[in-house]
C-alpha cells in the first residue's frame, strides 16, 4: 500500500472526526482525561472508553498485550478491513495557554505494512490549522513497546484539539500510556485561559436554516437583481472595513438582506435597499495611508471596473461602492490571509458545506 500524503491524511483524519462527531472535552477535567489517556476508562465494548474511532472492527480493548495499568488499545487490520487506515480519536478544547502542546505515549507493533503512529491536530473556525503525525518516521514491521513524541505550536485561532493513534495498511499495533503536555507539563496544569470568540461563533441566527422560501420559477427582474446582490455582497466581504474586521457573520448577513430582494419588482428599488444596506453598516473608518495595490507581481487584477457602472447601479450607489474602494483598511482582512511559507490565500474562517440554505 503507497504511503498517504500528509495532507491527505489530515484531511480524511478530519472528515473522519466530524463525521465520529467527538464533542471535545475540557482539559481541567484531570481524572477523566487521565484515565483515558491510560485507556483505564471502562470500555465501551470494544471501543475504549472516553474515544471514537474506527472502522469498526478493527479497534479492541486488550487487557494481555498491556504497557502499564489494566488495559491497553490494539488496532488490527488485514486485507479485507475497510477504509486504507484505522484510528482512535478524542477531542479537548483549547481553553489553556502555552508555548507547545505535545501528545507523547507508548507503541508497539506486529507486522505492519505501512505506518503507525500518533496523531495531533489543531482545530478553529476551520479545521486543519496545524497537524502532526509520525508517518514520515515510517513505523513499521514488529517493534517492542517504544515511547513517542509529536508536537504543535499552540495556536492562537485554535478552539480544539483532536488527537489519537493509527494504522495504516494491515498488521497490529497496541497504543498505552498516552500524555498530554503543554511546555512539559500534565494539560490539567497549564494556565486557563478564555480565549476571544469570532462573529462567526457567536451568530447563530440560520444554523438550523434559512427560512427563505424561493419560487419554482423566479422572474428575470429578481434573478439579476439577486445577481447584482451577490455581486456587491462579495465586494463588501474583502472591501468594507467593518466586514474585513471581523464585526459581521457575512453570510449570514445575506440571508438577512435576501428576501427583500426578492420582492423588489424593479432594478431601482433594489439598488435603495442596497444602499440602504450599506448605510446600515455605519460610517467608514479613516485610512491614513488607504490600502494600495502591489500590481508588481500580479498576474492579473481584480476587476472591479463594474462599481463605476451609474446606468446599472445609480449615482448613490456606485459612489458609495467607490468610496469604500478608496479607502480600504491596510492589511485587515478577516476572511482571506496569505499563508506566511507559500503565499497563497488561506480561507480560515469561511464555514464549511454551506447548510443554511435549506
Amino acid at each position: 500500500m503507497r504511503l498517504l500524503l500528509p495532507a491527505l491524511l489530515c484531511a480524511t483524519l478530519t472528515l473522519v472526526s466530524q463525521a465520529q462527531q467527538v464533542k471535545p472535552d475540557k482539559p481541567s477535567e484531570r481524572s477523566e482525561l487521565q484515565a483515558a489517556l491510560g485507556f483505564e476508562m471502562p470500555p465501551a465494548g470494544n471501543m475504549p472508553g472516553g474515544w471514537g474511532g474506527g472502522p469498526t472492527g478493527t479497534i479492541f480493548m486488550d487487557d494481555k498485550v498491556v504497557h502499564g495499568g489494566k488495559w491497553a488499545v490494539r488496532i488490527e487490520r488485514n486485507a479485507e478491513s475497510p477504509n486504507d487506515f484505522s484510528s482512535i480519536t478524542k477531542s479537548i478544547e483549547m481553553g489553556f495557554s502555552g508555548a507547545t502542546v505535545e501528545l507523547r505515549g507508548f507503541l508497539r507493533t506486529e507486522n505492519v505494512s505501512d505506518f503507525a503512529g500518533l496523531w495531533m491536530r489543531e482545530d478553529g473556525e476551520s479545521s486543519g490549522l496545524a497537524f502532526d503525525s509520525m508517518q514520515s518516521r515510517e513505523l513499521k514491521g514488529t517493534t517492542g513497546w517504544t515511547e513517542y513524541s509529536i508536537s504543535l505550536p499552540v495556536g492562537s485561532e485554535a478552539r480544539n484539539l483532536v488527537f489519537g493513534a493509527l494504522l495504516s495498511g494491515t498488521g497490529k499495533t497496541w497504543v498505552d500510556d498516552l500524555q498530554l503536555l503543554v511546555d512539559g507539563k500534565p494539560i490539567w496544569e497549564a494556565p486557563r485561559v478564555e480565549r476571544p470568540t469570532t462573529v462567526l461563533e457567536r451568530d447563530h441566527q440560520f444554523d438550523g436554516g434559512s427560512g427563505i422560501l424561493v419560487a419554482d420559477e423566479m422572474s428575470k427582474t429578481q434573478i439579476e437583481n439577486l445577481a447584482m446582490l451577490g455581486r456587491v455582497w462579495g465586494f463588501l466581504k474583502y472591501y468594507h472595513p467593518k466586514v474585513t474586521a471581523g464585526q459581521i457573520h457575512w453570510d449570514y448577513e445575506l440571508l438577512r438582506v435576501m428576501p427583500q430582494f426578492l420582492s423588489a419588482n424593479d432594478r431601482a428599488p433594489a439598488n435603495a435597499l442596497l444602499v440602504k444596506w450599506i448605510d446600515g453598516l455605519g460610517p467608514l473608518e479613516r485610512c491614513d495611508p488607504c490600502a494600495k495595490l502591489d500590481e508588481s507581481h500580479l498576474y492579473f487584477r481584480p476587476d472591479v471596473r463594474w462599481i463605476a457602472d451609474y446606468i446599472q447601479l445609480g449615482n448613490q450607489l456606485s459612489q458609495g461602492l467607490e468610496t469604500i474602494y478608496a479607502k480600504r483598511i491596510p492589511d485587515q482582512q478577516f476572511y482571506v490571509s496569505d499563508d506566511p511559507n507559500v503565499g497563497n490565500a488561506v480561507f480560515r474562517h469561511e464555514l464549511g458545506p454551506f447548510t443554511a440554505l435549506k
